[in-house]
């Protein structure tokens, strides 16, 4: 199941985005103590990554100052690669204290949305924390063999606190008078567990920010989400019996080009069916011997009949020039362990073969190396 980015631990990697849709001038008035940086850089964050918008250089006092024209929506103000600061970026004057040395290191002032993700991302920290702590707590003591019922106290607090944790993002999403901290906070969850409230914030989005982008980027994961679940949900295909003396069960799957190759297309020829995946290591070790098999008696009406169970189309294309798999019988649906294929024939494991004759009858499975070579060289006689 796929699950949202967390915005409080991954804001690192947020890209830059339109959040509100307008145009809003922002001025950031700072003071920098005990850090040697000379600059300070303001950056734009969306959900992949980070884009610099703005910077401006620290005098000898430690004093900056930014003005400028951007959406409002999640920023960092950034010192070095290892030290930033988040807040939500808005139509307002900000004025900001950085000083490492001190218990507080970053204060900030300055616009009501701001003020209600400081105090958000405030109370996600400690609960997450707090969380973490039980969690740490959990393991050591079952790495240093506690008792049962320390175990058992241990494990009940962590159940309490991670409640109280879901407790806090399911209401909080629903009671954050700003749309983007709402947004903030269902995202700390995965959004199998909180699929109502996701969408409940997405759907206040639409109405509130209708042209910002997050809108769109997080209607866009909630859909993949969804699909996921409704493929999930379909019946999947019976394994059918694909033992020795058996038909071999139709396949039919696209190529690289987009276009479906019957497996009952090749009938008249021996052919090797072939489930393999570009990031299975046994399946790239075991590949130069089915490439020269193919290379030594496809004049003679041999071909493999490849079905892949990648995830991506780059990975798997990149692979067969890589591997020398020089057939166009290559397949695959991109569905990694949901390859209708693979369920059909039972697969539970790559790399996994099935050698049919030229009745399309499977005469053997799994033949590696010269045992492969062998059964071939018999069935084409």
């Amino acid at each position: 199941m796929r699950k949202l980015l967390s915005i409080l631990l991954l804001l690192t990697f947020f890209s830059s985005c339109n959040l509100a849709g307008g145009s809003d001038k922002y001025s950031i008035q700072g003071t920098v103590k005990n850090n040697a940086a000379k600059s300070v850089v303001l950056e734009k964050l969306g959900l992949q990554a980070v884009t610099a918008v703005d910077s401006a250089t620290i005098d000898e006092k430690g004093a900056f100052k930014m003005e400028g024209i951007s959406e409002s929506g999640f920023y960092r103000l950034k010192l070095d690669a290892k030290t930033f600061f988040l807040f939500l970026l808005e139509p307002a004057q900000f004025k900001v204290e950085i000083d490492p040395a001190a218990q507080e290191t970053f204060k900030i002032t300055g616009g009501k949305q701001n003020d209600e993700f400081q105090s958000a991302f405030k109370q996600l920290g400690s609960a997450q924390r707090e969380l973490q702590g039980w969690n740490m707590a959990y393991q050591m003591y079952g790495q240093q063999g506690a008792s049962q019922d320390t175990m058992m106290y241990v494990q009940q607090q962590l159940q309490m606190v991670a409640m109280k944790f879901e407790g806090m993002i399911r209401d909080s999403s629903k009671t954050a008078k700003s749309p983007l901290v709402a947004m903030f906070y269902v995202t700390n969850g995965p959004v199998d567990k909180f699929p109502k409230e996701n969408l409940a914030v997405i759907q206040r989005l639409e109405k509130e920010l209708p042209k910002s982008s997050y809108t769109k980027e997080f209607r866009d994961v909630y859909n993949k989400y969804e699909q996921q679940v409704k493929e999930q949900n379909q019946p999947k295909p019976q394994a059918q019996d694909v033992s020795v003396g058996k038909d071999a069960p139709e396949i039919d799957l696209p190529d690289p080009n987009g276009k479906n190759i019957k497996l009952s297309s090749l009938k008249g020829k021996v052919v090797l069916i072939d489930f393999w995946a570009s990031w299975c290591g046994p399946c790239r070790m075991e590949m130069p011997n089915v490439v020269a098999a193919y290379n030594k008696y496809k004049s003679k009406g041999f071909v493999v009949y490849s079905v892949s169970l990648d995830k991506t189309k780059d990975a798997w294309v990149n692979s067969i020039k890589a591997l020398n798999m020089n057939w166009d019988t290559q397949v695959s649906d991109l569905k990694f362990w949901n390859c209708a294929a693979a369920a059909t024939y039972g697969v539970q494991g790559i790399p996994a073969a099935f050698l049919v004759d030229r009745d399309g009858k499977i005469v053997a499975t799994n033949l590696r190396g010269g045992a492969l070579d062998e059964k071939i060289a018999e069935l084409i006689k």
